[in-house]
């Protein structure tokens, strides 16, 4: 009887158990909250004598002598290199603490519709999205799931973007040790082709995104432009290749680049190599060397545009933590082509001139399915709200760091200019990449400035550029 009676409540409290479900990986603190969270331990202090630093105050300025004061607010890759990306005089501004950037309500409906239709496989690959909102609610994301850190980059991958990012863009080459080098000028259109009300053609050619763009400064990169069309296959294999092409001003030709799984968007050595002996080429920065300057080009070059877009199952991610970070989610400052003067610092590489906000982010670290790649394992950091990347780091085969990137955001609601369109509600907007600075390993960088983006849908003529070679043919 005692018994029967135990084993019946047993059952009882296993079955609440799993009618309450998986608990959530993330809660978000309320609009505005700014605690005086203990951020690190000095040496000799126990648990409970840790160091907790005034409450943040919005509006304050964090300068070098207050720099420790938010050490736990940075990623420890970023604090190791702190003389990088900050500086004596910068003018950090704490903004607000986890503001709320809403999406549009469509692509809110069409993620909660996403519930229990998307799952991943045994590889990490997307089954049963159509396109359209996150395919996971992050509600639903278990934090004891172990596939939690690939929902999660799913998530990313397809956050809300609006319809794309389109605009002029300028790259500058940064030795840490002199400032700023050589500088790239050109324009770049980004398009997701799904879920996009207003959008006049849906996945032409059953492709997720378009993309592309064009140097127009200096000489040495002038007329080289490119297309990348990512298919919809790629969610599900992620060796499928993009089709990439390019423009050789030199030939007066398009040249399709030889298959190769791009992790991200595409971006050819439009630094053209210098020939040597028996005609030889040598690409920038010591890579491959090509007897035919033309293949050189159609190389790929992780410059200007990493960690906007990942493959998700080209690695293995994992949830490694929740952790609050200061981040630069929501410029209030202005760069390239508005304000080509702006100061990045003495190394060239330093946001820090600008408003940074409290978010609640997951730490995502993924490791590479390609053992062949130079890149075997990134971390990213993204935010929980938004799913925007706010930082970035990528390691060898070694494990050493091959780079680390910080993400400049801007939010499009908050500007007049910003264009209004279907399905974009008042209020609502996206976080356009206006920036990023990003070291690499051997002590050099680079820093993008994209600071006039527009978001709306392309017209027809636009569009129809992204997606063809039609234009690309006379170098446009």
């Amino acid at each position: 009887m005692f018994r029967v009676a135990f084993e019946v409540r047993l059952l009882a409290v296993l079955a609440a158990l799993l009618a309450t479900g998986p608990s959530w990986a993330v809660t978000v603190p309320p609009e505005g909250a700014c605690p005086p969270y203990a951020l690190e331990s000095e040496p000799g202090r126990t648990a409970q004598e840790d160091v907790v630093p005034p409450q943040l105050r919005v509006g304050e300025r964090i300068d070098m002598s207050r720099l420790r004061q938010i050490r736990g607010y940075l990623p420890p890759e970023v604090w190791a290199r702190r003389d990088l990306f900050f500086y004596e005089g910068m003018r950090l501004e704490i903004g607000p603490c986890h503001r709320r950037y809403p999406a549009p309500e469509f692509f809110r409906n069409a993620t909660r519709k996403n519930a229990g239709q998307v799952d991943l496989d045994s590889e990490g690959n997307l089954i049963g999205y159509e396109g359209e909102g996150m395919p996971f609610p992050p509600e639903t994301i278990g934090d004891d799931a172990p596939e939690a850190g690939q929902q999660w980059a799913w998530n990313y991958r397809y956050r809300y973007m609006g319809a794309g990012f389109r605009g002029p863009f300028r790259i500058v080459h940064v030795d840490p040790r002199k400032g700023k080098g050589s500088r790239y000028e050109g324009t770049f259109a980004l398009v997701p082709l799904h879920g996009i009300p207003g959008l006049l053609s849906s996945e032409p050619g059953g492709y997720r995104f378009a993309a592309g763009g064009k140097f127009d400064k200096p000489a040495i990169a002038r007329g080289v432009a490119w297309r990348q069309l990512r298919p919809r296959d790629v969610d599900k294999n992620y060796k499928r290749s993009d089709d990439l092409f390019v423009w050789i001003p030199e030939q007066r030709k398009v040249r399709r680049a030889p298959p190769q799984s791009v992790d991200g968007l595409f971006m050819p050595t439009y630094q053209r190599g210098q020939m040597g002996d028996a005609g030889v080429m040598a690409l920038p920065g010591g890579g491959t060397r090509v007897p035919d300057a033309s293949l050189g080009v159609i190389e790929h070059q992780r410059r200007g545009f990493v960690g906007l877009v990942l493959r998700p199952n080209a690695y293995g991610f994992h949830l490694v933590r929740v952790q609050d970070v200061l981040a630069p989610i929501n410029s209030n400052g202005f760069g390239y082509p508005g304000d080509p003067d702006r100061s990045y610092g003495p190394t060239g590489l330093s946001l820090a001139n600008d408003r940074w906000e409290l978010r609640r982010a997951v730490v995502l670290r993924g490791a590479q399915r390609d053992p062949d790649r130079i890149v075997q394992s990134v971390t990213l950091y993204v935010d929980v709200l938004t799913g925007q990347p706010l930082y970035f780091v990528s390691r060898r085969k070694n494990h050493l760091i091959y780079e680390i990137g910080i993400l400049m955001g801007k939010f499009s609601a908050d500007d007049p200019l910003q264009a209004r369109w279907v399905g974009n509600d008042e209020g609502s907007g996206v976080i356009l990449p206006v920036a990023a600075a990003f070291f690499v390993a051997g002590g050099e960088g680079w820093l993008r400035e994209s600071f006039d983006l527009r978001s709306d849908p392309p017209d027809k003529d636009e569009l129809t550029n992204l997606t063809t070679t039609k234009q690309l043919h006379r170098g446009r």
